[in-house]
């Protein structure tokens, strides 16, 4: 989900690990030359996902840890192909958490794929089980700072 770390704590475990790091949001951006919020104003979130899913499978890539948008998961196609190349990390932050992180932020310019009616805890509610459902790994990161999560993800790899 928005908030969870992804991009925070993934170039610190790529790092850690002597990996690349790969954030597709980013991709996506430079792609289209325009935010992840303007891109969805303009195309919406049904073409965002397919473009999304076309980005992500296309990847090309080994030794690498790539942060992927937390719409992801709304693609079969990208989590299938995703599932064949690497291992799964879901960060898991409680809703309570990412409602906080998100208060100050207008949802609809931090570029998150939220169908018309619906709120955050109902995007929280659609995509936490398909989260779990392509997870390799699950790490509950409420009470953990970033180092934590780093020293735990890292772990799993080297372990």
């Amino acid at each position: 989900m928005a908030t969870s770390g992804k991009s925070t704590i993934g170039p610190l475990v790529s790092k850690e690990l002597n990996m690349t790091f790969i954030d597709t949001d980013s991709i996506i951006e430079q792609k289209y030359n325009k935010s992840l919020g303007q891109l969805l104003e303009d195309i919406g979130n049904e073409k965002f996902i397919i473009e999304e899913s076309s980005v992500i499978s296309s990847l090309s890539c080994t030794n690498t840890c790539i942060s992927t948008g937390g719409s992801v998961v709304y693609s079969h196609t990208a989590m299938k192909f995703l599932k064949q190349i690497a291992h799964i990390v879901f960060i898991n932050l409680s809703y309570p958490k990412i409602e906080n992180r998100l208060a100050s932020i207008d949802i609809k310019s931090r570029g998150i794929v939220i169908e018309k009616g619906k709120n955050l805890f109902d995007i929280y509610s659609e995509r936490k089980p398909l989260y779990s459902i392509y997870a390799d790994y699950t790490i509950e990161a409420d009470d953990k700072s970033i180092e934590e999560l780093v020293a735990e993800i890292t772990g799993i790899f080297r372990g």
